[in-house]
């Protein structure tokens, strides 16, 4: 008898890239490169990989993207590079030449087609949470999702 399977996942995060203002949770954040890896299995062990994505996304919601190839190449670097230096292993100066060197690589921003529906009339009350980006309404005081008490503007 053998036992096989598939769907064994591996989540990889490789590093933050550049700030985006995420539509979904209204944060700017620097948002991550995630590669998402899976995996088809024997005993339970994982042996060869027959998918990998990868995602941008906001750290805060995990709202985000899927890439395409060309997308990948250009911002995975960037992301390597970014981690290098917040894990120092790189020097600042290092750093600062690595991104020269990918600078006309790099993209100005993501282009993502991103539906956003309207707001109904009865909903222009509806604000975000300042510390967590929740969506909430003007008249709580506390957000529901994190306990941050809600300044009145």
């Amino acid at each position: 008898m053998i036992i096989f399977g598939w769907g064994h996942q591996t989540i990889k995060n490789l590093g933050p890239t550049f700030r985006q203002h995420c539509s979904h949770c209204n944060n700017g954040e620097y948002w991550v490169l995630t590669k998402i890896t899976t995996w088809f299995t024997l005993f339970f062990i994982p042996i060869f990989p027959y998918s990998i994505k990868y995602f941008l996304s906001c750290p805060i919601c995990q709202y985000g993207l899927t890439l395409d190839d060309k997308q990948i190449e250009r911002i995975k670097s960037l992301a390597e590079a970014n981690q290098l230096l917040i894990d120092g292993k790189i020097t600042e100066p290092e750093y600062k030449t690595q991104i020269n060197q990918l600078e006309g690589e790099l993209p100005t921003r993501v282009e993502a087609e991103v539906i956003e529906k309207k707001p109904d009339s009865d909903k222009e009350d509806i604000g975000f949470c300042s510390e967590c980006g929740t969506k909430i309404t003007k008249e709580i005081k506390f957000c529901g999702n994190c306990g941050m008490k809600i300044s009145e503007k």
